[in-house]
C-alpha cells in the first residue's frame, strides 16, 4: 500500500515540476517578446523574477491539478477503475492547458494593457461579438505564438500520458489491515495540508496576493513575476472593496473637497463635446517630443488650452470612459463598469448638465453592447446612445469593431445639428485599435510608420480634421466647448513611454472657437479632473461630487492616481510614488529620470502617503456605501 502511494506522489511531483517548466517557458517568451520594455532588468534581477515567479506558478498549477491530486487520494487501484481515472485525469490535464493558454494569450495582449489580464477579461469576452471577431485576427497576427503553443500542448499530452496515465498499470491493492488504513489516513492528511499550503502560497499569515509580486521585482516589472491564471483567480476574489478607516469619513471628504460648489450664479451655457480618441498616447503627438502622427491634432493645440502633463487613470477603454465622463476611476481589480458598484448613484457630465436643461448623447461606432458602454451611458444619464445599430449605412462597418471613424464622426456632426441647444455629447472613436486597419481607399494614401498603429492614428487624425471642417459651418459650432483626450495609451516603441509613468501619459486639450489662442498648462492633470474642470469653465452653479479636481483650483493638492497589479501609483508634477498596502515601495523623478533608474529617499514622502490614504478611503467607502449625494 505505502509503495503504491509513494509511486503516485513521485509521478505527481514529476508532472507538477514539468508544469512549472511550461509556465517558466511562457514567462521567458513574454520577456523576449517585450524585451524593449524589460531590457533595463539586470541579470540578477531577472533571476530573482523567475525564481519569485515559481511561487505564483505553483499556486496556479496546484489549482489546475486539484482534481488529479484528489483522485490520487482514493485507496483503490486505477487499473480496476481505468475509465473513471482517465476521465478525471484528462479533465485535470485540460484545465492545466487552458491555464497555459491564458499565459500565452497575455504575451501579445500585454502591449495593450501593460499588465496581466484580470477577471474582467470574461466580461469582455462574454457576449461581446466584436471581441469574438477579433480572435481570428489575433491568431493570424500572432501565428508564431500559436504554433509554439500548439506544439507545447501536444508535447505536454505525450509527457502526461507517459507520467500520469501510466499509473493505470500499478499493482492492485486493498485495505486489508490497520497498517494500510493508517497509510490512507496519513496520505489524506498530508495531501490536504500540501494542497492548502500550496494554494495559500506558503505558511505566511496572509495568502499570496497580486501585490506580493513587488517582493521580487520593481513595480513596473511585476507582470513578469505573475502568471495570468493567478491574476485572474485573485481578481475574482477581490471584487469587493475594503472599507477603510484611516480618517473620519466626513472630515476626509471635506479635506479633499470632493463636494464642489463654484462661486457662480449664472452658467455659461455652451454646448460641450468630449471627443475620446482610442489609444492616443501623448507619445504620438507633438507633446511627446518624438515623431508626431497627428498633424491636425497638433495644429488644434496651437489654438487650445493644452494640458501637457496629463495622465490616464487606467489602461483600458472600459476604465477610461467612466474616468473621463463620470470622474470615476477603476482603482480596483475590476473596471468600475463591471464591478459590484456599477449601479451606484454616480454623477456624470450628462446627469449634472441636465440640471441646466442640456440634451445629452453618447456616440460610439462600435457594436452595441461593446464593453457595456450602452448600459453605462444609460446609467450615467445620457438621453440617447448612438452606436453601430443607429448608424444608417452598414457598408461603413470595418468588419471587426464598428463604423470607421471618418463616416461616424460626420454622422455625429450631422446629429448635433438636430439637437436642441445646449447639448452635451461624447464621441468615442475606434479605428486606432487592433487589428490596425484603415479603409481600403486610404491604404496606399496614408503613410505608415514603425508600428502598425501609426497609420491608423493618421487616419483618425484625418477623420478628426474632416469633422472640424464640417463642424465649423454648423450653427452650433461657435457656441461649443470641445474637450479632446484619449481613453488610454497605445503601443509604444519608446523606452520612456513604455515605463510606468510614460505609458499613462495622454494628450488633453480644450478648444473654444470663440477664444482661439494657445495656453500651455504644465501642472499634473488626470482624466478624472476633466469633469470638474469642464464645469468650472462653464461656471456651473450647482453643488456636485467629484473625485477629481478643477485644474484651476490652487487650494487643493493636484495629483494623478492609477492602479495596477495591486499597487497604487501616485504622480505629482515631478515624482511617481508606488504604494503596496499603503506602504511606500519606490519613488522616482519621472521628468528628469525618464527611465526610472534612480530611487528617491522614502522619508520625504509622508505627505503623499497621507494623500493616498485619504483618496483611496474616499473612493472605497463612497462606493461601498453608495452615499454620493448630488
Amino acid at each position: 500500500m505505502l509503495s503504491v502511494f509513494i509511486n503516485r506522489w513521485k509521478k505527481l511531483l514529476l508532472w507538477l515540476i514539468y508544469c512549472i517548466l511550461c509556465f517558466q517557458i511562457s514567462r521567458l517568451a513574454m520577456y523576449i517578446y517585450h524585451y524593449p520594455t524589460f531590457k533595463e532588468i539586470s541579470f540578477f534581477s531577472l533571476v530573482k523574477i523567475f525564481f519569485g515567479g515559481l511561487r505564483f506558478d505553483w499556486i496556479s498549477i496546484i489549482i489546475s491539478n486539484i482534481l488529479l491530486i484528489f483522485i490520487f487520494l482514493i485507496p483503490v487501484s486505477f487499473r480496476k477503475y481505468n475509465s473513471i481515472f482517465k476521465i478525471c485525469a484528462n479533465v485535470s490535464f485540460a484545465v492545466t492547458q487552458v491555464f497555459l493558454i491564458f499565459n500565452f494569450v497575455d504575451i501579445p495582449y500585454f502591449q495593450f494593457i501593460h499588465k496581466r489580464s484580470t477577471a474582467d477579461i470574461f466580461f469582455q469576452l462574454g457576449g461581446q461579438t466584436d471581441v469574438i471577431k477579433q480572435i481570428p485576427v489575433y491568431l493570424k497576427d500572432y501565428w508564431f505564438l500559436l504554433i509554439i503553443l500548439i506544439f507545447m500542448i501536444w508535447l505536454n499530452f505525450k509527457i502526461y500520458q507517459k507520467i500520469i496515465l501510466s499509473i493505470t498499470k500499478e499493482n492492485e491493492f486493498t485495505l486489508k489491515n490497520k497498517k494500510s488504513v493508517l497509510v490512507v489516513v496519513l496520505n489524506v492528511l498530508f495531501t490536504t495540508a500540501f494542497s492548502i499550503i500550496s494554494i495559500r502560497g506558503g505558511l505566511q499569515r496572509i495568502p499570496l496576493d497580486l501585490v506580493d509580486a513587488t517582493f521580487y521585482a520593481e513595480p513596473q516589472y511585476t507582470a513578469l513575476v505573475l502568471n495570468t491564471p493567478f491574476s485572474i483567480i485573485k481578481s475574482m476574489e477581490q471584487k469587493k472593496l475594503d472599507e477603510l478607516q484611516f480618517f473620519d469619513d466626513n472630515e476626509n471628504i471635506n479635506q479633499l473637497k470632493l463636494y464642489k460648489k463654484y462661486p457662480f450664479d449664472t452658467m455659461i451655457k455652451k454646448n460641450v463635446v468630449v471627443i475620446i480618441l482610442e489609444s492616443f498616447s501623448k507619445e504620438y503627438t507633438k507633446l511627446g517630443n518624438r515623431k508626431s502622427y497627428t498633424p491636425f491634432l497638433d495644429s488644434l493645440m496651437e489654438v487650445s488650452m493644452v494640458f501637457e502633463n496629463a495622465f490616464s487613470n487606467g489602461t483600458k477603454s472600459i476604465e477610461g470612459i467612466p474616468a473621463i465622463l463620470s470622474s470615476m476611476p477603476s482603482w480596483m481589480d475590476n473596471p468600475f463598469i463591471n464591478s459590484l458598484y456599477c449601479n451606484n448613484s454616480v454623477p456624470s457630465l450628462a446627469s449634472l448638465l441636465k440640471k441646466e436643461n442640456y440634451y445629452t448623447a453618447f456616440f460610439h461606432g462600435g457594436i452595441n453592447g461593446t464593453m457595456n458602454f450602452d448600459a453605462y451611458s444609460k446609467q450615467a444619464g445620457f438621453d440617447k446612445y448612438f452606436g453601430k445599430n443607429e448608424y444608417p449605412n452598414s457598408s461603413d462597418f470595418d468588419g471587426y469593431w464598428g463604423i470607421w471613424d471618418e463616416p461616424f464622426l460626420q454622422f455625429a456632426s450631422k446629429k448635433f445639428s438636430e439637437f436642441k441647444e445646449p447639448f452635451f455629447a461624447s464621441i468615442f472613436t475606434l479605428s486606432s485599435h487592433h487589428p490596425f486597419n484603415v479603409p481600403k481607399q486610404y491604404e496606399d494614401v496614408i503613410p505608415k510608420g514603425n508600428l502598425p498603429i501609426h497609420q491608423c492614428l493618421r487616419y483618425t487624425d484625418l477623420s478628426l480634421k474632416k469633422f472640424f471642417e464640417n463642424a465649423q459651418h454648423q450653427k452650433w459650432y461657435k457656441n461649443t466647448l470641445f474637450i479632446i483626450t484619449a481613453d488610454h495609451t497605445g503601443i509604444s516603441e519608446d523606452p520612456y513611454f513604455s515605463s510606468i509613468s510614460g505609458r499613462y501619459q495622454i494628450p488633453v486639450l480644450i478648444f473654444d472657437p470663440q477664444q482661439s489662442k494657445q495656453v500651455i498648462y504644465n501642472n499634473i492633470f488626470q482624466q478624472i479632473d476633466i469633469l470638474p474642470t469642464c464645469l468650472y469653465l462653464l461656471h456651473y452653479p450647482h453643488k456636485f461630487f467629484s473625485l477629481g479636481n478643477n485644474y484651476f483650483d490652487e487650494s487643493v493638492k493636484h495629483y494623478a492616481l492609477y492602479y495596477e497589479n495591486g499597487n497604487y501609483y501616485l504622480a505629482n508634477d515631478s515624482t511617481i510614488s508606488v504604494f503596496s498596502n499603503f506602504q511606500l515601495q519606490h519613488q522616482w523623478y519621472y521628468k528628469n529620470d525618464t527611465l526610472l533608474e534612480v530611487k528617491l529617499d522614502k522619508t520625504i514622502q509622508e505627505q503623499n502617503e497621507t494623500l493616498l490614504k485619504r483618496v483611496v478611503q474616499a473612493y472605497n467607502n463612497t462606493l461601498i456605501h453608495n452615499n454620493i449625494k448630488y
